[in-house]
């Protein structure tokens, strides 16, 4: 930079000695000629001011950087929140937009799905829920995982849970083993106190009144606590009667509001080049 001095304002006297601002011209190789600050004290030079546009670009580079580290953070809060959820890592990434819509059925899904999301203050308050009943890959735990997803991102203080009903049973009976840390009552009060509860492959368990005894307890600590329990089977309405047992499914029933997923298997088949 080249300079050319063409002010010498009036001096301020300080205990430090004579304090001087004077302008001079300066020329900066991306701006061109720009008016500069230097301060004198005691006759020494101790500061000379920079190019402003580059100190302006230099606060919106900062800004930009800042801003990118800040919804970087926010983005590993965020996947370690769902991490926690412990849902599927293939649906980690689906969400309501994501889910097919091509009959009426995946249409009312997707809308009830919905409609539990936006109503989710009056469902808390309520401890109302939701019962997915549907065959095999017609897309009930994606709709469930996306609920967990859009609760997350929506409150700040949200921390879904995701279970597979055998999972549930065996953290209860994995209680009875010697050398046990904590009691089957300590587990099912776990179960019980999750904010929301997401249960997947309800059915698929043996039937016996131990396992029955176990997941009524859950669900009637929850009903009573108002905790919202989101449930799916890939049984019908009937057959969810008689594997769950009248007691149980009037438990649920009064509680979780049922959608049924009706066609196919969303699911492709895997061929050979997926190894290509």
């Amino acid at each position: 930079m080249n300079s050319t001095e063409i002010k010498i304002p009036k001096a301020v006297s300080s205990i430090f000695g004579k304090l001087e601002i004077r302008q001079v011209k300066m020329n900066c190789i991306l701006h061109g000629e720009y008016l500069a600050n230097q301060v004198f004290l005691g006759g020494k030079l101790k500061e000379i001011s920079g190019c402003p546009k580059c100190h302006e670009e230099h606060l919106a580079q900062r800004a930009i950087d800042e801003e990118k580290r800040r919804k970087e953070e926010t983005e590993k809060n965020r996947q370690a929140r769902i991490k926690e959820t412990r849902m599927p890592l293939e649906y980690q990434t689906k969400d309501f937009s994501t889910f097919i819509t091509e009959t009426e059925s995946q249409r009312n899904a997707l809308a009830m799905a919905k409609r539990f999301v936006n109503g989710w203050e009056k469902a808390k308050a309520g401890g109302y829920g939701l019962l997915f009943l549907g065959g095999c890959g017609t897309g009930k735990t994606h709709l469930a995982c996306a609920i967990m997803l859009e609760l997350l991102d929506k409150y700040a203080c949200f921390y879904p849970r995701y279970y597979k009903v055998t999972e549930i049973f065996s953290a209860v009976r994995s209680t009875y083993q010697p050398g046990a840390t904590t009691n089957d009552e300590e587990t099912i009060k776990f179960f019980s106190s999750i904010q929301l509860l997401v249960i997947d492959e309800v059915g698929v368990q043996k039937g016996s009144e131990s396992e029955k005894r176990i997941l009524f307890s859950i669900l009637d600590n929850r009903v009573t606590s108002k905790k919202p329990t989101i449930l799916m089977t890939n049984l019908g309405i009937k057959d969810c009667g008689l594997v769950l047992g009248d007691r149980l499914y009037d438990r649920i029933r009064s509680k979780c509001v049922p959608v049924l997923f009706k066609g196919g298997s969303f699911r492709t088949p895997a061929t050979p080049d997926v190894f290509d």
